[in-house]
C-alpha cells in the first residue's frame, strides 16, 4: 500500500497525464494492491482544478486538497501529507515529468528499504546549466550533513510517520533535501535505484528569486539545527541497503 502525494500548479495539460501514468506503473507491480493519489492543487489559475475534479468523479482513491493561492511545493508536499493514509508515499509533479519506467523500478524496490531514492542516469538528457546546479546543490549537503546520495532532490518513495513527525522549514524547493537528510540520521535503511527520468516536458522556472531564498533558508535552519543546536545529539544511524 502506497500514497502518491502529487503537488500541481498550472498543470491543466499533464495533470490527467500525471494520473494516467500513475495507474499504469501500480498496474506494473503485481505486490501493490491498494494506492491513493493526493493531489494537492498549489493555486493554480488554469483549467487545473477542474480537470482534477474530472479525475475525482472518475478515480475513487483521488483525494483533492488545495491552496487558494500559490504557495510553493514545500507548502503543497506538508498540505498534501496531512492526508496521507499509507506506511509510505512517493512524491510526484503533476507535469507528468517522471516517465512510468522510472516510477515502476522505484515502486519494484517498495520492500527493499524505508527510503527508496531513485537516481537519474541519463544526465546528458538534461542542460549543462541544470547539472552543474544539481552538483553543487549535492556537494553542499555532502559537505555539510554527510549525505553521500547520488540525487537529493528525487522522487523518492518516504516512510511516512518518519517524515510526519519532522518539522519542515521549507514552503519550496528545499523540502526535499530537507526530509532526506532528516531521515539519513533516523534509524532507517535506505537504497538507491538507477532510473531514466524523462525531464520536464515545460519549461519550469525552478531558479527563481523565491526558490533561491527558500533553499538558502531552510538549508541555514536545517544547519542550525542539525549541526549547532543538536550538534551532539543527532547521529548518521542509517543504514544503506545493497539492492544488487
Amino acid at each position: 500500500m502506497i500514497s502518491f502525494v502529487v503537488c500541481a500548479f498550472n498543470e491543466e495539460k499533464y495533470i490527467k497525464a500525471t494520473v494516467d501514468t500513475i495507474y499504469k506503473s501500480v498496474n506494473n507491480v503485481e505486490f501493490i494492491e491498494k494506492f491513493e493519489i493526493i493531489i494537492v492543487n498549489d493555486g493554480s489559475d488554469d483549467l487545473t482544478e477542474k480537470n482534477i475534479q474530472e479525475l475525482k468523479s472518475d478515480f475513487k482513491n483521488i483525494t483533492y486538497c488545495k491552496n487558494q493561492k500559490n504557495l510553493g511545493i514545500g507548502a503543497s508536499i506538508k498540505k498534501g501529507l496531512e492526508q496521507v493514509k499509507y506506511s509510505k508515499f512517493m512524491l510526484l509533479p503533476g507535469g507528468n515529468d517522471i516517465h512510468a519506467d522510472a516510477i515502476i523500478s522505484t515502486l519494484k524496490h517498495f520492500h527493499s528499504s524505508d527510503l527508496v531514492m531513485p537516481y537519474p542516469i541519463n544526465t546528458e538528457d538534461r542542460s549543462k546549466f541544470r547539472n552543474i546546479v544539481s552538483k553543487i546543490y549535492s556537494l553542499i549537503y555532502l559537505i555539510c550533513f554527510d549525505c553521500c546520495v547520488n540525487y537529493i532532490n528525487g522522487t523518492s518513495i518516504f516512510p511516512t510517520e518518519k517524515v510526519k513527525n519532522f518539522k519542515l522549514n521549507s514552503n519550496r524547493h528545499g523540502i526535499i533535501a530537507e526530509i532526506v537528510t532528516k531521515l539519513l540520521y533516523t534509524d532507517i535503511t535506505y537504497c538507491e535505484v538507477p532510473v531514466y527520468y524523462k525531464f520536464p516536458t515545460k519549461l519550469r522556472k525552478t531558479v527563481t528569486i523565491k526558490n533561491l531564498a527558500d533553499v538558502t533558508i531552510s538549508f541555514m535552519k536545517l544547519f542550525i539545527e542539525m549541526k549547532i543546536r543538536n550538534k551532539n545529539k543527532v547521529l548518521r544511524i542509517s543504514k544503506r541497503k545493497n539492492i544488487y
